[in-house]
């Protein structure tokens, strides 16, 4: 059993080592600069040929997306729900009022800005994952305990 866990530590660490030391395409990092101008990277890795950024810009953390020749593809930013504009907020609290918010994302693209929230439903004990545009108009709700 030891070397089975051993084995399995060894592999864990040399991806991590691997990860690390990911260097993107320069019109990938120059695109990131351009987009992101005072983003500070924390990590670039390749997810199957698209290239993902994790940094941070201001109070924001975030990941950012590119193609390989770095044209950007979208972002992602999770906010604290004080940072939620007021229009999902209400969106969110009038459609689930008893509902506890646990997550909340912020998703850019060049089309469209949207939101994903994940709530609880203490009454049902199911969480919620609830897409909204930029206006609070809900786009999606998939309930993440349903059997699908």
């Amino acid at each position: 059993m030891k070397k089975v866990t051993l084995t399995i530590a060894s592999i864990l660490l040399t991806g991590i080592l691997f990860a690390q030391d990911y260097t993107p395409p320069s019109s990938t990092t120059s695109a990131f600069k351009t987009k992101y101008p005072s983003g500070v990277v924390q990590e670039w890795y390749d997810n199957d040929g698209e290239i993902v950024c994790y940094f941070e810009n201001g109070d924001n953390y975030g990941s950012a997306y590119f193609t390989v020749k770095g044209a950007w593809l979208r972002s992602e930013f999770t906010l604290s729900e004080e940072d939620m504009p007021n229009e999902i907020s209400m969106s969110v609290k009038n459609s689930y009022p008893d509902a506890e918010i646990i997550e909340v994302t912020k998703v850019e693209n060049a089309k469209m800005t949207q939101f994903r929230v994940i709530v609880y439903n203490p009454i049902e004990e199911s969480d919620y994952e609830v897409t909204l545009d930029n206006s609070g108009k809900i786009i999606k709700e998939e309930n993440l305990n349903a059997d699908n």
